[in-house]
């Protein structure tokens, strides 16, 4: 695929200003499609959403954290602008241009954030290992975080026009409100997604590097094989409990994410079965065991416990609700955190009784490569 994006440049100049002057927006593109859309909220603060509940009757973008005991609050964007693609007039930019409401972006505090390193990876890895053979939890999914400095001819909007172009099949984001930070991410995974009357969801996991061959190639071991199981039938079981019984669910098949390939199985059912109670859904499923692990409960303790950096945003959910429409919301993967001066990476990686803690620490490094190996790039000025 063409590496080189084409470029949207009144989109760029948007996403530039609302970067720097710290106004809530989002610019997102739904897998395989080609339409970008940047929502902006510059009259008001996102909205701080206190009850799940409210995302029923919810319009907007939402973005929540994986663990609200530790990692942040749940925000609403709702739009007083809407574009598609580089339908964005000069006098938008000029009006935009002249919003100090926000504040400047800020730096990062070097202080609470550090990459984590290969040994205390490693050693998590391995002190989950034990938790599991003595029977604490099934799955737990260990996570890292990687500080960077920017690089010097690195530009935002550049960089998310690029990622839009390098893969077709992720949901890519660009957003930023003003108490949640400013991230962007190019991920694999729906959480809840709804096409006309169905409602979607899927089971991800096993992870191994892309090498060109065809998917169907790809051989899995027993433990890559449970712990996509393990996601399996915690949705299926989650649907059950919740009263959806008339699910469809397709046969486990290779999927190319990036430079990665995935096991992965989809869920459909119709819409009206989650009657109108979507936040009842969200919050049985979030976080699945791809991102936190099983029993959910003990694997989240032992997360919160042993992982020395606070995952914030990452392995947790974001997209937009439409009372109407539905929802488009994904699982906050493959992604990254902006800060003036620096990008902090994060990865994570499933445990289980057969993991090695090395294999462990390779399958985080290829996930990170997703965004990082196409961080330098030439930018135009902004």
């Amino acid at each position: 695929m063409n590496d080189k994006p084409d470029f949207l440049p009144a989109l760029a100049a948007l996403q530039s200003i609302c970067h720097r002057r710290n106004i809530p927006f989002v610019s997102y593109r739904l897998p395989q499609q080609s339409i970008i859309n940047t929502l902006v909220q510059y009259q008001s603060w996102p909205k701080e959403i206190e009850n799940f509940e409210e995302l029923n009757t919810a319009n907007g973008f939402v973005i929540s954290p994986f663990s609200h005991k530790t990692d942040g609050k749940t925000y609403l964007l709702e739009p007083d602008l809407a574009f598609s693609n580089n339908e964005v007039t000069a006098a938008t930019i000029d009006l935009l241009s002249r919003n100090d409401s926000f504040g400047l972006e800020l730096q990062i505090d070097k202080t609470k954030f550090e990459t984590t390193t290969k040994e205390a990876f490693e050693n998590n890895v391995n002190t989950a290992i034990a938790a599991i053979n003595n029977a604490e939890f099934r799955k737990v999914v260990v996570s890292k975080t990687h500080l960077i400095d920017k690089p010097d001819d690195f530009w935002a909007p550049l960089f998310y026009q690029k990622l839009c172009n390098l893969y077709p099949n992720a949901y890519i984001y660009f957003v930023q409100m003003p108490n949640a930070g400013c991230w962007m991410g190019a991920t694999p995974e729906p959480l809840l997604v709804t096409e006309n009357n169905l409602m979607r969801t899927v089971s991800l996991a096993g992870t191994q590097a892309f090498t060109g061959l065809d998917l169907e190639k790809y051989v899995w071991t027993e433990k890559e094989l449970d712990e996509q199981a393990i996601v399996t039938n915690f949705i299926a079981k989650t649907l059950t409990e919740y009263g959806i019984t008339a699910f469809t669910k397709s046969e486990v098949e290779n999927y190319r994410a990036a430079n990665l390939v995935h096991l992965k199985s989809g869920f459909e059912f119709e819409k009206s079965a989650i009657k109108n109670d979507l936040s009842k859904l969200i919050t049985a499923l979030h976080p699945t065991p791809s991102v936190g692990g099983l029993p959910r409960a003990n694997a989240v303790d032992f997360i919160l416990k042993n992982e020395k950096h606070k995952r914030s945003y990452y392995t947790g959910f974001l997209g937009t609700l439409n009372i109407e429409s539905g929802c488009q919301l994904f699982v906050n993967l493959r992604c990254m955190q902006l800060f003036r001066d620096n990008i902090l990476l994060y990865s994570g990686a499933g445990i289980t009784a057969s993991s090695v803690a090395e294999k462990e620490w390779i399958e985080t490094e290829n996930k990170m490569e997703t965004l990082k190996k196409h961080l330098t790039l030439i930018a135009p000025s902004p």
